[in-house]
């Protein structure tokens, strides 16, 4: 590196020590910073200069004005008409970090902000807050501003109630967008449960519900894809008005769920399209199956706060996971045939329906539900799925189930006199909510990959708010896996899955157990 580069960078950091911050006022955005030196270095880059709306008859580049502390604060606007306007934004952005190695942050002075109604909303004072969501939420407030970033608790750890503990804090419009139809009823009783919202300010926008709330200011909770598909051919025609409002809205808050799990596309059209002061972002992991998680810390934020999952074990606010690895040889005339198809889908339903795996998870099953314990069986393979759930004679919950027989079926599981196990497609990996769950056996997985793992493995960490018995078991995870198959080369994946979250895995030949008429102790 040259002597002449070295020290143009030194220069630059020095300058970016005050922050370069993006903040949304009336709909349009700024840049803004205390140092004048800063954005005027910044404008020298010709994709950031020109994003920038020139000012009309003044020889000045940035405007300057008085913060809340008597500060000069010099800005300037981000041009929204030469293309989408986020797209502009995020120009600013990719130049920043890409190739000045400077991120803008997001920040949100609500206190000041006397231009959005305010939302008349406050935790209940049996909301009680952990320690790591008191830590998560003085990272997301600096100097009685909101920062805009990611947000990463393990399952069930509270994701929830920190969206609803941040939502009272700002004390603006709040908008909750989420993955599936599900989550909107869920998000909607979070909000009751935790916070003091009257049940007419709370809004729920699904395929099938349209309720608005009354007032300047409220919470409305909806998919993604409702707004995703917004303008196209796709459009619930029925809601063309509301969504309208939705997108033309200036939101105090917007709060992104399951942002591991949302197609690329799509999330990125929401957030091109949704105008908010702070976003955040919450996820149990930053694992996407489509590797693209740097995506979302350039279109959100940072991460702000990430909670370490053995911490919170020890402290007991989620339980320790016991995670085996169940050898099934497969059988003579499978193997034979396993070996002789090229067929990959033959193949996968060949290691999926081996009867020694189909024994293997009714041996598990029955000595968990002699222990009392509630079991969820997981699979990929739908027709194998459908096979072991009517062979076990236990109910199944896929795509085709309808609402109300899904809703039927959860609500038996939950009770203790019904039955105690269910067999989950992948439609059971979000937001389907059974906090009874300490048992999961996966007959099969699409090649062992994390992002898939993760979400099964979250149905067995306890809602924060359950307070468990000291004697209570902890949760077991159970991989049945076809040996002399693909599904040993996948398992090694999963395996490393595991050790990376801080877990150990044991590995257990199915033929161990059919020397024992007792459950072994793992």
């Amino acid at each position: 590196m040259t002597w002449w580069l070295w020290s143009r960078r030194v220069e630059l950091a020095a300058l970016l020590h005050d922050m370069v911050t993006l903040v949304l006022k009336m709909n349009q955005y700024y840049a803004e910073s205390k140092s004048p030196k800063v954005l005027e270095t910044l404008l020298e880059e010709e994709v950031i200069s020109k994003a920038q709306i020139k000012l009309k008859d003044s020889q000045n580049v940035l405007q300057c004005f008085k913060d809340e502390y008597g500060n000069d604060v010099h800005s300037f606007e981000i041009d929204p008409s030469q293309c989408c306007f986020l797209l502009q934004v995020e120009n600013v952005k990719h130049c920043l970090l890409n190739k000045l190695n400077y991120p803008m942050l997001e920040e949100y002075n609500f206190s000041m902000n006397f231009v959005n109604p305010e939302l008349t909303i406050q935790m209940k004072p049996q909301a009680r807050q952990r320690s790591y969501q008191a830590e998560c939420e003085s990272n997301i407030f600096i100097n009685g501003r909101a920062r805009s970033g990611l947000i990463v608790l393990p399952f069930h750890a509270g994701k929830s109630f920190v969206g609803v503990s941040t939502a009272c804090k700002i004390r603006k419009c709040c908008l909750c967008l989420v993955s599936n139809v599900a989550s909107v009823d869920q998000w909607a009783s979070q909000f009751r449960l935790w916070s003091n919202i009257e049940g007419e300010k709370i809004s729920l926008i699904k395929s099938d519900t349209k309720q608005i709330f009354r007032g300047l200011a409220g919470v409305v909770i909806t998919t993604y894809e409702m707004l995703a598909t917004f303008g196209g051919e796709t459009t619930y025609k029925d809601y063309e008005k509301t969504i309208g409002e939705v997108l033309n809205k200036e939101w105090g808050l917007l709060l992104l769920d399951e942002v591991d799990d949302v197609p690329e596309q799509v999330f990125h059209k929401v957030i091109s399209i949704t105008k908010s002061h702070c976003k955040l972002g919450l996820t149990a992991t930053l694992v996407r199956k489509d590797e693209k998680i740097m995506d979302l810390k350039f279109l959100i934020g940072p991460k702000l706060y990430e909670a370490n999952k053995l911490d919170l074990v020890k402290e007991g606010f989620i339980p320790d996971v016991l995670c085996f690895e169940v050898q099934c040889p497969m059988t003579k005339e499978f193997s034979s045939e396993y070996f002789k198809t090229e067929n990959l889908k033959r193949k996968q339903a060949l290691s999926v329906l081996n009867p020694n795996k189909l024994r293997s998870c009714e041996f598990l099953i029955r000595a968990h539900e002699q222990e009392g314990h509630k079991i969820i069986i997981f699979g990929d393979n739908l027709f194998a799925l459908t096979a072991y759930a009517n062979k076990l004679q236990k109910p199944m919950i896929c795509g085709a189930t309808s609402h109300d027989k899904k809703t039927s079926i959860l609500e038996d599981f939950k009770s203790d006199f019904v039955y105690n196990t269910i067999f989950l497609s992948k439609v059971g990996y979000n937001s389907i909510d059974i906090l009874e769950a300490n048992v999961i056996i996966q007959i099969s997985s699409h090649t062992g990959l994390p992002h898939q793992e993760a979400r099964r493995l979250g149905h067995i960490l306890r809602a924060v708010e359950i307070e468990l018995p000291k004697e209570k078991d902890d949760p077991s995870f159970y991989s049945l896996v076809s040996m002399e198959t693909q599904e040993v080369a996948d398992s090694i994946a999963r395996q490393q899955f595991f050790v990376d979250q801080g877990y150990t895995v044991e590995e257990i030949n199915i033929l161990f157990f059919y020397r024992f008429k007792h459950w072994p102790k793992l």
